[in-house]
């Protein structure tokens, strides 16, 4: 049976490669590109120091972005995730991204870099509570829960919450004014049916009290 077909940017990132010493920062940066899947967090320390360090003009790219994409072969949008991820790993979860620490985990222990990115937007979320999020954490970073997992947990946390959250002013208002509005219509209809005048007095005095909260 023949090898399987290498894929065109891994193809080239291993020609790029063939081109450099391997004891180079450039070299080390392509493999850890190539190695991309397994390997993610040395992907984003390296990228890091590209980005930081401005590297990438010493290497005949105007943009980070372009080098992104011409050298090592990802998208803007996945370079971002990948260099935002790796800064919330280093600065929250030093511990984590010891190298080794990494080296004693298990690869399916090693979350996907969507899995932190989403971790890390829900530690920016302020309708996340801390329990719910220590929750999350452990789901990513001790379990290694795959990215559609983690993120649908977070959607139900954020659904969750916003049935219990306390209405804003605006929507009382808006509430206040369909309900007066409502009452209105149907005091029109209350007078045809010609019911005890107590009824009507307490409805009068019920919009009364209504329309003066809402002054």
């Amino acid at each position: 049976m023949n090898p399987p077909e290498k894929s065109k940017s891994i193809h080239n990132l291993e020609e790029r490669m063939g081109k450099l010493e391997p004891e180079s920062f450039r070299y080390q940066v392509l493999g850890a590109a190539k190695s991309f899947k397994s390997s993610w967090i040395q992907l984003g320390q390296y990228l890091f120091t590209v980005y930081k360090d401005r590297l990438y003009k010493d290497w005949g790219h105007q943009t980070f972005e372009a080098y992104c994409a011409k050298e090592i072969g990802i998208r803007q949008n996945t370079a971002v995730k990948l260099l935002r991820s790796y800064s919330f790993l280093e600065k929250e979860e030093p511990e984590f991204v010891r190298h080794d620490a990494m080296q004693e985990r298990k690869p399916d222990r090693i979350p996907s870099f969507e899995a932190v990115n989403a971790l890390r937007l829900a530690h920016e979320n302020e309708r996340i509570s801390e329990d719910q999020y220590d929750d999350l954490r452990q789901d990513i970073l001790e379990e290694g829960k795959e990215d559609a997992e983690v993120k649908k947990k977070i959607k139900y946390i954020l659904k969750a919450g916003s049935k219990n959250a306390s209405p804003s002013p605006e929507d009382k208002n808006a509430v206040l004014k369909k309900l007066t509005l409502y009452l209105k219509n149907y005091k029109n209809d209350v007078s045809l049916l010609s019911l005890p005048p107590k009824i009507v007095k307490k409805l009068d005095e019920f919009l009364e009290i209504l329309e003066d909260y809402q002054k």
